[in-house]
């Protein structure tokens, strides 16, 4: 299951080299794997996709390569709480709905 996301992975971003898929067991769940792609900042909008259409289509199918190989995986997107959404950081403004009106009129 790594092999085939990191294949589907770094044939779709940028910069291929600075993928990284961190396989490890669920504590919590018994038989459950996680895999972790860690890719650029610049990737990951190529990786997640529009409303998250690329990442739930390399879900689908590692999950049904799981399936065929009676195992359960969960691939998540690692985020890094440094970006832009993050609610920590104070120099990040939220835009105030004038603003958002304006915009789209």
């Amino acid at each position: 299951m790594k092999d085939l996301l990191e294949y589907i992975v770094k044939s779709i971003v940028n910069n291929p080299d600075e993928v990284e898929i961190e396989e490890k067991e669920s504590v919590d769940f018994p038989g459950l794997m996680i895999l972790n792609v860690k890719v650029s900042e610049q990737d990951k909008g190529v990786v997640i996709g529009r409303k998250g259409r690329t990442i739930n289509a390399i879900r689908d199918l590692i999950t049904i390569s799981a399936i065929r190989n009676n195992k359960r995986v969960k691939v998540l997107v690692d985020e890094d709480q440094k970006g832009p959404r993050s609610f920590d950081n104070p120099q990040v403004e939220a835009a105030s709905s004038d603003d958002m009106l304006n915009d789209e009129i």
